[in-house]
């Protein structure tokens, strides 16, 4: 198993913090835009991205398990 993910992630508009979007979200998307939620324990704001804002970074297992991660986290 890799050790490290590639996955699409966008800020939170809110806290800064990464949210990656799991597959669903990626998948099922005939529109413009996503809703998206942040899981920061601290934050938890609703928002709307545009398909085009996310970025793709490699992620090591447990960032993506968490679902969000900030900038200090990741080496870009």
């Amino acid at each position: 198993m890799a050790d490290r993910i590639a996955c699409s992630c966008v800020t939170c508009p809110q806290c800064g913090s990464w949210v990656v979007l799991r597959l669903q979200q990626e998948l099922g998307s005939d529109q413009s835009k996503i809703k998206l939620s942040c899981p920061a324990p601290d934050c938890g704001k609703n928002f709307e991205i545009d398909w085009k804002e996310p970025r793709t970074f490699d992620l090591p297992i447990s960032l993506f398990e968490r679902g969000h991660f900030y900038r200090s986290e990741v080496q870009e």
